[in-house]
């Protein structure tokens, strides 16, 4: 089955790396792709006890995987929330972009190309045409289903993404209505094309049932530390209309993955345990 333009090599899937717990899952080479896609998978603790081989659990996928676990320690955050006790046994994977494969050539162009379901002007080198739209159809038919049936998975489902990743994330949210019980967005680029995103949020009703939103008040230089505040704010107020959201501005918070992986047991623990939402940040 062909989903993709056979000339973009950033939408591939063939392999899912090492899971950072336990186990190893490999997969053969998609038989519709050239090139190869990692997927980074977290087991909780005790996944693989013999008590609890019946049990299944919610699973959280993050766009940007190698950057959710390397830059932002995904691993090792939810490692301790679980212990903790802060927030359920949860599986997290993590989704390679497409400048993260070995084929290739423009990172920076490939990331984009994947995540922008609509141009940004003001990106350099241009994409003019980018194939975002096509990502929740990879998502629901390529990637879901293969961890869906390779873990132990409750039907509980979560969907993660910063800066391009948080774009993509809230269009497939819209895109896929009743698919995704909490949605992690960090520092979204909700600007692109005329704010449509925006706008279409102002429309939209059906939003997972708890949505986190987090942005610094020091990410970009000029006009864009005020847009992206404005846009933060204006899209959190659309998505309060019609479910539980929480939104943490952090005062000197700059466009990183160490300020997504500071804010990171905030929106966990606001998403899938009982924790508020914090009224202020300083980072």
């Amino acid at each position: 089955m062909k989903m993709y333009p056979p000339r973009l090599p950033s939408l591939t899937l063939a392999r899912f790396a090492r899971p950072i717990s336990h186990r190893q899952a490999c997969l053969p080479e998609h038989e519709t792709r050239s090139n190869t896609r990692t997927i980074r998978v977290w087991l909780p603790p005790g996944y693989n006890d013999p008590s609890e081989l019946t049990r299944r659990y919610p699973v959280f996928y993050f766009t940007d995987g190698i950057a959710a676990f390397d830059g932002r320690k995904l691993d090792k955050v939810a490692g301790d929330l679980v212990r903790g006790g802060k927030i359920p046994p949860t599986i997290f994977a993590g989704i390679d972009n497409g400048g993260s494969t070995r084929e290739s050539e423009h990172p920076g162009s490939d990331r984009a190309n994947e995540y922008l379901p609509y141009p940004d002007s003001s990106l350099e080198p241009p994409v003019p045409h980018p194939h975002g739209k096509l990502f929740p159809a990879f998502l629901e038919n390529e990637v879901r289903p293969l961890v869906e049936l390779r873990y132990r998975i409750n039907g509980e489902v979560g969907l993660a993404g910063s800066s391009y990743g948080g774009a993509i994330a809230v269009y497939t949210a819209m895109e896929k209505p009743g698919h995704y019980k909490w949605l992690l967005i960090e520092s979204p680029s909700l600007y692109i094309a005329d704010e449509v995103l925006l706008r279409s949020a102002e429309k939209f009703q059906q939003w997972p049932e708890r949505v986190y939103v987090g942005a610094g008040t020091n990410e970009g230089q000029g006009d864009a530390k005020r847009e992206m505040v404005e846009d933060a704010k204006r899209f959190v107020k659309s998505v309060s209309a019609s479910t539980k959201s929480c939104f943490v501005l952090a005062q000197g918070g700059v466009h990183s993955e160490e300020a997504w992986r500071a804010r990171l047991p905030i929106a966990l623990t606001f998403l899938l345990g009982d924790s508020s939402c914090p009224t202020s940040l300083h980072q």
